[in-house]
């Protein structure tokens, strides 16, 4: 014998609307994590735009605690903070996700992780130290970047610039490496300015290091040959006073 029990329909009706409600009312994960992705792009495309990254190829994984999913449902938009001292959208970064409106308020702590393939500098040939970059010393290739790095990714921010240090065929090009143009090269015909007081001699000489701005360097006198230490003034100028 089957016994068939039928309950009203109020009680079904109720049923449907309490899950109605619940759903409703509670947070939507897959909605926080691609709003939190999209800041993490805006991010990326703000930090290349100003660091001159062309061709950036983004991965980005987001890992929230499970705890977001008995949180209540947000009814303004939720916000995003950063959690860690990272200027370069690389790695692992930390967020807080926010939710602050006149009746609901709660945050909790959500970690992303970036991963970035594009184009960077490396050297085509062997460079020596304090050479200058030249293009034909430079080539591209592609980089998977899981960390923080210096990278370099357009020539014209490495040509002109002196090595700090030798780079082997193949290395990574990166701003550690590299310095500024020296106002002195070794080589150049410079002018010595030697100053006393009121009195002010100036002679022909050629440098026998490269300078920057205040830098020492040594300084051979043309028409004596004697080799004096002149501090770098000028492009082209050095000063001594004795």
């Amino acid at each position: 014998m089957i016994l068939v029990i039928f309950l009203p329909f109020s009680v079904f009706a109720d049923n449907l609307q309490e899950v109605k409600l619940i759903t409703s009312n509670s947070v939507n994960i897959q909605k926080i994590k691609s709003a939190l992705v999209d800041e993490i792009k805006n991010e990326i495309q703000h930090y290349s735009d100003i660091h001159g990254w062309k061709k950036v190829v983004p991965n980005i994984n987001v890992n929230i605690p499970k705890a977001i999913s008995s949180l209540p449902h947000c009814p303004e938009p939720v916000r995003f903070t950063a959690q860690d001292n990272q200027s370069q959208p690389v790695g692992r970064l930390k967020r807080q996700v926010k939710c602050e409106s006149p009746t609901v308020n709660w945050r909790l702590n959500a970690t992303v992780y970036v991963q970035l393939t594009l184009p960077v500098m490396v050297a085509r040939t062997l460079i020596h130290r304090d050479e200058v970059i030249t293009m034909d010393m430079l080539d591209s290739k592609k980089l998977q970047l899981k960390a923080p790095k210096n990278i370099i990714t357009d020539a014209d921010q490495v040509i002109g610039l002196h090595a700090i240090r030798r780079i082997r065929q193949g290395q990574l090009i990166t701003e550690n490496v590299l310095k500024k143009p020296f106002l002195i090269n070794k080589g150049d015909q410079v002018l010595i300015v030697a100053k006393k007081g009121k009195f002010e001699a100036s002679t022909k000489g050629m440098a026998l290091e490269h300078g920057k701005m205040y830098e020492q360097i040594k300084v051979e006198n043309t028409a004596t040959q004697k080799v004096i230490h002149a501090r770098v003034v000028a492009q082209g100028k050095v000063e001594t006073i004795f």
